[in-house]
């Protein structure tokens, strides 16, 4: 029996039926940095109306309806997510359909196909080509002013 708990420098030793068969490593399997961080994943099937507060990354394959706040989390809207809620996150990557405003205090990545229709405020926007987006958008890599919060306030007039 192999005990895979066990510290120190030792091999382990393989049972006498693995005996004259060619060895076979299993590498380790490497992480990535989405899976080093706290990820909750709302699958396909699953339909969640409400408010969501999260600190880590919220990722969206299936439907939700509400507010979703966070100062450090991270949203990714999956191709086949849908959310319709307004969005307060540190970064967002949409590849699905967002139906809501989106504060981003970093960076938003609206990815190819991705549909956005609302108002944006980030630091960063990255947009693909073929990304569908109806609404305002502010980006400041700055940061924000606090006192120009209304999108409406800070339109200027052209003649």
């Amino acid at each position: 029996m192999i005990n895979i708990f066990r510290k120190g420098a030792e091999e382990a030793k393989l049972p006498d039926e693995t005996k004259g068969k060619p060895e076979t490593l299993i590498e380790p399997r490497k992480e990535t940095e989405m899976s080093e961080k706290n990820v909750t994943n709302l699958t396909s099937d699953v339909e969640i109306k409400g408010t969501i507060k999260f600190n880590s990354i919220m990722k969206i394959d299936g439907k939700f309806e509400g507010d979703m706040i966070t100062d450090d989390g991270e949203l990714v809207v999956g191709k086949t997510g849908s959310v319709k809620a307004n969005v307060t996150v540190k970064n967002a990557i949409i590849e699905g359909h967002v139906d809501g405003n989106v504060i981003a205090f970093e960076k938003v990545e609206l990815r190819k196909l991705a549909q956005l229709i609302g108002d944006l405020k980030a630091r960063t926007l990255v947009i693909e080509e073929g990304v569908v987006f109806v609404g305002n958008c502010n980006v400041n890599p700055d940061g924000f002013k606090t006192e120009n919060t209304n999108f409406k306030e800070s339109k200027k007039d052209v003649e």
